[in-house]
């Protein structure tokens, strides 16, 4: 499935965006998909470190594992 999205650029960044693009042998909408993606993954790994971070307390990690049980059942309940 493709979403479109709209985005408001100012010329010169639009200008770089294509010269980026072109130069990576992209467009300007893979190089946005791949900035998306891009920060996606940098903010998962970022909440894993914070569960790593917090691995040596206890009841933290029983918690966050009993939400994210509770959130998996929920979406496996309701699609």
């Amino acid at each position: 499935m493709t979403t479109k999205i709209g985005i408001s650029l100012p010329d010169s960044t639009y200008a770089r965006a294509v010269e980026a693009a072109k130069d990576s042998g992209t467009t300007v909408s893979g190089l946005v998909n791949e900035a998306l993606l891009a920060e996606l993954t940098r903010r998962g790994v970022a909440a894993h470190v914070a569960m790593l971070a917090e691995a040596d307390d206890p009841d933290r990690l029983a918690a966050r594992a009993t939400a994210r049980t509770a959130a998996l059942a929920d979406w496996k309940r309701n699609g």
